[in-house]
């Protein structure tokens, strides 16, 4: 192989790595299911999955989940692919924050609010200060100071206490 044709797969390659990190798709978790996981991750760099329900969010959290659709994300992870979340705003109080918080995965609800989880009892100011909008799930029994209740509200954060 001369210099020339090694040069242009180098650059293919180059193109193909930069297009995949500009790609992201949308998809249904019954998608997600019928997909084939390896073309998939090999073509996006996001996935965005829609309406993800409760049992799906308890099965992620668990390590070592014999869910189908949990391993399916959970390769995603391995394979490097950012993971959003849509979960129904109802759902979020019921969310297993501790569990969830320590995966990198990013949540909205279904009007494509950000969702944050903070996992620690305690909520300060230094905590909501660098947030804007959205909403913060927080574990039960979390004791959130005076002065980050005042900056959630002026910043448009909603608070939400886990069942």
């Amino acid at each position: 192989m001369n210099g020339e044709r090694l040069q242009q797969i180098i650059e293919e390659v180059i193109s193909r790595l930069q297009r995949r990190a500009r790609s992201s798709v949308t998809i249904s978790l019954g998608q997600l299911r019928e997909a084939n996981l390896q073309t998939l991750f090999c073509q996006y760099a996001t996935l965005r999955i829609l309406q993800v329900d409760l049992p799906l969010l308890e099965q992620i959290a668990q390590p070592g989940s014999s869910d189908k659709t949990a391993t399916a994300i959970h390769e995603a992870l391995a394979w490097g692919v950012c993971i959003q979340l849509s979960v129904q705003r109802r759902l979020l109080p019921a969310l297993p924050v501790k569990k969830l918080a320590r995966l990198p995965l990013t949540f909205s609800d279904e009007r494509g609010q950000t969702v944050l989880l903070h996992p620690v009892r305690l909520l300060s100011y230094a905590d909501v200060a660098r947030l804007r909008g959205g909403v913060l799930v927080l574990p039960r029994r979390c004791v959130v100071t005076a002065l980050a209740r005042e900056a959630a509200s002026s910043r448009h954060l909603q608070l939400i206490t886990q069942e």
